[in-house]
């Protein structure tokens, strides 16, 4: 009789799972998914509170959350090239660490100059790489 219950549950957390995947690539030719990321290392720096999300759109312009301030920006270059137009943002205050990290953040996406998505990990390359999953950021 518990069976039913637990394999509902199963069912219920596989789809919501599948929620979070990226979708089918933005290009043609292309294997980077559209969909929603979230960031886990800047460098050779991981990011343990995944308070930074991003989503690439079907259009391959980018837009998403950092630790302070919304953003988005067009992206024009054909994968595995990466070329961000204007950064666009709010202008939250951010102060502290958050700051020091939303800081080196758009730095390191401006400077962005390769993308690719390999074993289930988006990569943005440039002179600072920034490492992705798929998933949402975590709220505050």
């Amino acid at each position: 009789m518990t069976r039913i219950p637990l394999i509902s549950a199963a069912i219920v957390a596989t789809l919501g799972l599948a929620a979070c995947e990226p979708t089918a690539p933005s290009t043609p030719g292309s294997n980077v998914p559209t969909g929603p990321y979230v960031l886990v290392g800047i460098g050779s720096d991981t990011v343990p509170q995944r308070n930074v999300g991003m989503t690439i759109e079907a259009d391959g312009s980018i837009s998403g959350q950092a630790p302070c301030n919304h953003y988005s920006a067009p992206q024009t270059a054909e994968p595995p090239g990466f070329a961000l137009g204007a950064l666009t943002t709010t202008e939250m205050a951010c102060s502290g660490k958050a700051g020091q990290l939303e800081s080196r953040y758009f730095q390191a996406l401006s400077g962005a100059n390769g993308i690719a998505f390999e074993g289930g990990v988006l990569t943005i390359r440039g002179p600072t790489y920034l490492t992705y999953e798929p998933g949402y950021r975590k709220e505050k």
